[in-house]
């Protein structure tokens, strides 16, 4: 087999397992932990990282029915859980992302306050800035270790398996004092692809289904005041 042969049987694969991924978002069957996870870089780093707002759900958009497993394997089905008729709001995020990190507090803080009128829940998706190669955030293809990072010795590889994916996602809940249900996003990255590529976004989604409000990237004064706004309906 030449080279030539080689790359194209290793885009075949990894098309399919996108494709696999992607039809499967709302496969009820959990993800074991030796199942291999799709390294992929984010298409909102393009045009100097301007990208970001222009891909993923937006406002009014109907999101697809998906399923995704917490830390002990429970089961969360989201149109399930929109049959409650309560709004949900979906947060992203990672250990080694340092802005997921120092918006804990704040993300701790929404789902504790409303918690009577808005179902909260943390997505742990693809690591931002993995210590051991590049991460999916990285236009250059170089390291990013980011300067936090290393002052709080965040020294973690990228999860090459789901099973390594669920570690960190314990690790941040362990350090972080995380209150919101963690989910783990699937070996194919099926939230993410389809909630935007960023680091650390929110999604406010209605009963129906449907995007009420979304942030490129988490903050809690704006999506506060939303919220509040919501409730006095």
């Amino acid at each position: 087999m030449n080279m030539w042969q080689v790359k194209n049987l290793y885009w075949v694969s990894a098309i399919a397992m996108l494709v696999f991924g992607c039809e499967n978002a709302n496969n009820d069957k959990i993800p074991i932990d030796t199942d291999k996870i799709v390294l992929m870089t984010s298409k909102g780093i393009k045009n100097n990282y301007k990208n970001f707002d222009k891909i993923g759900y937006k406002k009014g958009d109907k999101i697809l029915d998906f399923t995704l497993f917490s830390l002990d394997g429970i089961r969360f089905n989201f149109s399930e859980i929109l049959k409650i008729n309560k709004p949900i709001l979906l947060i992203s995020g990672s250990y080694t992302c340092d802005i997921t990190r120092r918006n804990m507090v704040d993300i701790n803080s929404i789902a504790a306050k409303y918690k009577n009128f808005v179902d909260v829940y943390f997505i742990y998706t693809i690591d931002a800035h993995p210590s051991d190669t590049a991460g999916p955030y990285s236009k250059d293809n170089r390291l990013q270790l980011t300067s936090e990072n290393i002052k709080e010795h965040i020294d973690a590889k990228q999860p090459k398996t789901y099973g390594e994916r669920k570690l960190l996602a314990r690790l941040l809940q362990q350090k972080s004092y995380v209150i919101p249900p963690i989910l783990i996003d699937n070996p194919a990255n099926s939230f993410w692809l389809s909630f935007g590529q960023s680091p650390n976004t929110a999604y406010l989604i209605k009963p129906n289904g449907t995007v009420y409000f979304r942030q490129t990237w988490f903050r809690f004064r704006d999506l506060d005041e939303i919220i509040r706004a919501i409730i006095r309906q």
